[in-house]
């Protein structure tokens, strides 16, 4: 049990950081895009943090479940997934 929990909290810590790293990165846009003072060019990118949240909350019943292995599995697809499916999303409200 202690195992699955610290699995989860890496995984935690470790997809957050990419997701939050991806999604700014592509909010921020290069400095072509960027010719004006905004700080994010392109907004739509942080899709990808919605899901990424709902990935951690379903994740957190890793502590309460009687089978937390499944909630893990759950939570560590969903908090990978976001970060592609978060980018198809963002390019295609960006059309």
């Amino acid at each position: 049990m202690k195992k699955i929990k610290v699995a989860y909290v890496l995984n935690t810590i470790i997809s957050g950081l990419i997701a939050a790293l991806i999604s700014t990165f592509f909010a921020g846009g290069t400095i072509a895009e960027n010719y004006t003072d905004e700080t994010w060019v392109a907004p739509e990118f942080f899709v990808i943090l919605p899901i990424w949240v709902f990935g951690f909350l379903v994740g957190l019943f890793v502590f309460k479940s009687k089978n937390p292995v499944l909630f893990l599995i759950i939570s560590i697809l969903i908090t990978w997934a976001s970060i592609p499916i978060g980018l198809e999303l963002g390019f295609n409200l960006a059309k």
